[in-house]
């Protein structure tokens, strides 16, 4: 893990983010394009046209309605037929809303190569962010930390991004470090909000027709998370964007050692069993967040903290 003399500014290790590395992304943004587009068919109508699903003026299908859909899209007819409310989606013919979550929980405070991951997520939203801008989008989104939570309405403008950032970047640095330690009380682990937590918060924000982009290690992904990812998935576009550190996926057997989550510290011995344990679990997790990616027909990017931020969105959304 990476460590710091207190001498040393922060940001150098990549134990935390540089404001100018998170402004400066405005550039970086110009060779990122989220979405296909098309003209618009008339004004009025925001200045680009999006293949994501919505309220518009072009008939795409009908799905079973779940809480949250307008009931004016409601299509009687297929309901009547099935004996089960549908509702009608159209393709989006105005500027869509992009809600980005970003993880800045404590299990994200750690790294092995270049970045931890906290700096390593929030700079891969505020490349999007100002990708969203530039592309005409709105932006809005969620921040969240151990002991609090932030979100913001989408808005299409400047203002918007940069109060994003500012956010971002406080949230950042609120994380505990070797000279600010965790206090390590109870109270404070128990308050910490897990996925499914957060994935609920996210499904009372997010408006149908959004593409959220969701910002994790998903280390606590479980069941429940997994319902709640469906439930979003029905009306909004999902890509989940996974970070891990190589050294969360090949820990080398060292015998007896210690280990700390940042509340609590146990000593272990990490021999050829507990590592077969820990595969078989890291196993499960991975078998569990593909299924759930599946069912809310999202998409996965999977990353570590080795990776180039911008190439790794250059790859997947090539202007």
């Amino acid at each position: 893990m990476f460590s710091r003399s207190s001498t040393a500014e922060p940001e150098s290790f990549g134990c935390y983010t540089e404001m100018s590395r998170l402004l400066g992304a405005r550039q970086l943004a110009q060779d990122i394009n989220l979405f296909s587009r098309t003209p618009a068919r008339a004004q009025m109508q925001g200045e680009s046209r999006s293949r994501f699903r919505g309220r518009g003026m072009e008939f795409e299908e009908a799905r079973l309605y779940s809480p949250g859909d307008d009931v004016r899209t409601i299509d009687w007819r297929v309901t009547a037929r099935t004996g089960t409310a549908h509702t009608k989606v159209f393709r989006e013919e105005r500027e869509r809303p992009v809600h980005i979550l970003v993880d800045q929980r404590s299990n994200m405070f750690f790294g092995s190569q270049k970045l931890f991951k906290s700096v390593f997520a929030a700079e891969i939203a505020s490349i999007i962010a100002w990708a969203a801008l530039e592309g005409s989008d709105r932006i809005g989104g969620q921040i969240v930390g151990d002991t609090r939570e932030t979100d913001f309405r989408a808005k299409r403008s400047r203002h918007s991004v940069l109060r994003f950032i500012r956010e971002l970047h406080q949230f950042n640095h609120d994380l505990p470090g070797p000279s600010r330690p965790n206090n390590g009380s109870q109270d404070s682990a128990q308050s910490k909000p897990d996925m499914a937590t957060m994935l609920t918060e996210c499904q009372r924000l997010v408006r149908p027709g959004t593409a959220l982009f969701l910002i994790s290690d998903f280390i606590d992904f479980d069941e429940e998370a997994q319902r709640a990812l469906t439930m979003i998935g029905r009306h909004a576009e999902i890509t989940l964007i996974r970070i891990q550190d190589p050294l969360e996926t090949e820990i080398p057997a060292v015998g007896r050692t210690r280990l700390t989550d940042g509340n609590k510290e146990a000593e272990v011995i990490l021999d050829r069993a507990t590592l077969r344990l820990l595969k078989s679990h890291l196993k499960h997790q991975d078998d569990l967040l593909l299924n759930a990616a599946r069912l809310a027909k999202a998409g996965l990017i999977s990353a570590t903290t080795s990776d180039n931020p911008l190439a790794l969105l250059r790859k997947h959304y090539p202007r």
